[in-house]
């Protein structure tokens, strides 16, 4: 008893020590301005030498898009004026930088651009009903983002207008930032309280006992707060970065998984309560019993985390150590503070559905009886069918899908998504995300007319931003920096193919001297490319690994070979019907360019994950009964109701992602819920049993099914 309380006392000392650092991890991962750009791509280089060499390229700016249907009149050219001089005195921008209109500069240095009425056309649409005014900054993170847009939204007029009838949206670098930060800034915390309330309902109506409903969640807080605080040291000691994105998912992963864990370990224990009156033979026998399949289980999640860190795409990389470190905390409070937990508490923690110590076993349920049935009978059938269903909800997939531009990555877009579609039709359709040119400042008129000289390029002009004369690194060479405009919609799929041919006319402009072209659409472009390959590392990679620990755990190798195979199918099912849902039922045609990577990771983990509960289990029941057959059958009636628990727990986790004002993380939560159901009523329930009722003792080549 002494030691169980000094488990106990360990943790809660631990989490103590941990908690304060909850904050400014949260801090650290609102700051998302590098998550999402592809390690060693030239749109990476290039905002790296930006920002290295010119003083524009450390600047970020908020552009007001002031608009009046019919034109602009007078007074709002007053208004606007006005405008620009409140946000020059506001006071609240420390980092300002210069503030202008096209009709001049209101304070700061003056702007590279031409600011005047007669200028380059940039500022004010064709119709003149729209006039663009911008605010500089000479800092680019996140939280001067936020603080920046806050005031200056507090001074233009709203974007439903004033009581003149003048609208304002606030977009630009500045607002994207901003808002897309307003969207992630409460995602842990809402995270965590639905998560938490969903799988108090769920446990509640599984063991009908409060206590009980209270004590994994008890346990999975814990390892989480210990987690949160272990990746914010490793952020600090620069092992890897953070994201919004991957705070979120770190708490609906140990959520999920680290309850099931723990829903694993208390059935057994509950089982043993009503073998034995002793409650500490009780928790020692069902540790054993459970301990080698949660530590199978959680190194095949790790491995498959770990596996992230060869990605190229920052957003996935940075994902790799988090979700390991945290799904390796989550095990080992499973198999230390729970059963602590449970040898304190004992028969009290099932109050008011006590067990009590029963003569005989427990009959097993209805369901579970006729679904052993029906596997024993027709496994053959049952195989055949549910792959067939499987097959056919995978080829929702042949459709395909474009990838999401930022005004589809919100639910609900917000100021600045508008702002950019105001801009995009009213002025050169490049104008909203303007490709840079970072070239040798000897080669920039040949670059620039080369990119505007012919209609094989997608340049509708470019236009020189800023010129200066910095050294480059370790090199004599005199930069130029400029920004080129699209003639096509600059988030199209069109835009993002031409990067290449824009790429190679540069080059050819410069006499084959380096070129880089960054921004929005060349970070598209470098993304889609980094994805591709990350997919043909990362997913046969993951699947040799986890091909590889089911070998070890299950000392066999067809086995294995199957399990994965059926997870792989439930994966295509999952992803193929969502297509077709997301296409055609919510009229969302585009999905994240993540979402496949994503997906996979998780519903082959996951999915593997949970049928090594069962696997364990035939294993077990192998060694006392006559034959394989009987083992398969006598082991899903058993396991049936936990693991199947187990699946809704973790489906319902992951489909709180769908409450989220991200479409990326809704399509996430989508996905991986809809594989878990599939999984574990078809795949878990059906189609493995089934095909190890048809294998027998083949199962086990080349080992024996009782060392």
């Amino acid at each position: 008893m002494t030691s169980r309380w000094a488990v106990i006392g360990l943790w809660l000392l631990l989490a103590a020590a941990m908690l304060p650092l909850q904050g400014p991890l949260q801090s650290r991962a609102a700051d998302e301005s590098d998550t999402f750009l592809a390690r060693g791509s030239e749109s990476a280089e290039a905002k790296r030498v930006i920002e290295a060499h010119f003083r524009a390229g450390s600047e970020s700016a908020a552009v007001i898009a002031y608009f009046r249907e019919g034109g602009i009149t007078s007074d709002d050219r007053l208004r606007i004026a006005d405008d620009m001089n409140r946000i020059c005195a506001a006071g609240t921008i420390p980092t300002l930088k210069s503030v202008g209109s096209p009709y001049g500069l209101a304070c700061g240095d003056d702007d590279p651009l031409d600011l005047s009425p007669g200028g380059p056309g940039l500022l004010t649409s064709s119709d003149a009903s729209v006039a663009l005014a911008s605010a500089s900054l000479t800092d680019d993170s996140t939280p001067v983002a936020e603080a920046a847009a806050a005031t200056i939204r507090s001074i233009v007029p709203s974007p439903d207008g004033d009581k003149s009838g003048l609208r304002a949206w606030v977009t630009g670098e500045v607002g994207f930032e901003a808002d897309r930060s307003e969207a992630v800034k409460t995602i842990d915390e809402t995270l965590l309280l639905v998560t938490c309330g969903v799988l108090i309902l769920l446990l509640l109506a599984i063991y009908r006992s409060p206590l009980m409903a209270l004590v994994p969640i008890f346990v999975v807080g814990v390892a989480y707060v210990v987690a949160g605080g272990s990746t914010y040291l490793l952020v600090r000691a620069g092992v890897t970065t953070v994201s919004g994105q991957s705070t979120a998912i770190l708490i609906v992963l140990m959520f999920g998984a680290g309850t099931d864990y723990c829903l694993l370990l208390v059935a057994r224990f509950r089982d043993e309560l009503r073998r034995t009156a002793d409650v500490d033979a009780a928790i020692r026998r069902a540790s054993e019993r459970t301990a080698p399949a949660i530590l199978s289980a959680g190194a095949i999640v790790v491995a498959a985390m770990l596996v992230l860190v060869v990605a190229d795409y920052n957003a996935t990389r940075e994902m790799g150590p988090i979700l390991a470190l945290g799904i390796a905390v989550m095990v080992v409070a499973g198999l230390t503070l729970l059963p602590a937990l449970l040898g304190v508490l004992g028969r009290r923690a099932f109050w008011p559905a006590v067990p009590r110590v029963e003569e005989r076993p427990r009959p097993v349920a209805p369901l579970w009886r006729r679904v052993g049935q029906l596997v024993q009978r027709r496994p053959a059938l049952v195989a055949a069918g549910v792959t067939a269903l499987l097959v056919a909800g995978a080829l929702g997939n042949l459709g395909g899908r474009e990838p999401l531009d930022f005004s589809e990555s919100f639910r609900s877009p917000p100021e600045s998504v508008g702002g950019e579609q105001l801009i995009s039709e009213r002025f050169i359709p490049g104008r909203a995300a303007p490709v840079e040119l970072v070239m040798p400042y000897g080669d920039r008129e040949a670059v620039l007319g080369g990119l505007t000289s012919g209609a094989r390029t997608a340049v509708e002009e470019a236009y020189l931003f800023a010129a200066s004369v910095p050294k480059r690194e370790g090199g004599e060479s005199e930069l130029a920096l400029a920004q080129a405009y699209l003639k096509l919609e600059p988030f199209s799929d069109a835009a993002t193919d031409a990067m290449p041919e824009l790429r190679r006319v540069a080059r050819e402009a410069a006499g084959g001297e380096r070129v880089l072209l960054g921004g929005e659409v060349p970070e598209a472009y470098d993304t889609r490319e980094a994805l591709k390959r990350d997919n043909r590392i990362v997913v046969p990679l993951g699947l040799l690994l986890i091909l590889v620990i089911l070998g070890v755990l299950l000392r066999a190798v067809v086995m294995p070979l199957y399990v994965i195979a059926t997870v792989i199918l439930s994966f295509g099912f999952a992803l193929g019907v969502s297509s077709l849902i997301f296409t055609h039922v919510m009229g969302q045609p585009a999905s994240d360019q993540t979402l496949e990577q994503f997906a996979f990771i998780f519903l082959v983990a996951l999915g593997v994950d949970y049928n090594v509960f069962l696997l364990a289990r035939i294993r077990e029941e192998r060694v006392r009964a006559s034959s394989t057959r009987d083992a398969v059958v006598t082991a899903l009636e058993r396991t049936g109701g936990v693991i199947t628990s187990a699946g809704l727990v973790l489906a319902a986790t992951f489909s709180v992602l769908m409450a989220l004002p991200l479409e990326s993380l809704f399509q996430v939560g989508f996905v991986v819920a809809l594989g878990l159901l599939v999984d574990t009523f078809l795949v878990r329930a059906l189609l493995v049993p089934s095909l190890a009722v048809l294998l027998g003792e083949r199962n086990w080549w080349p080992g024996s099914p009782v060392t």
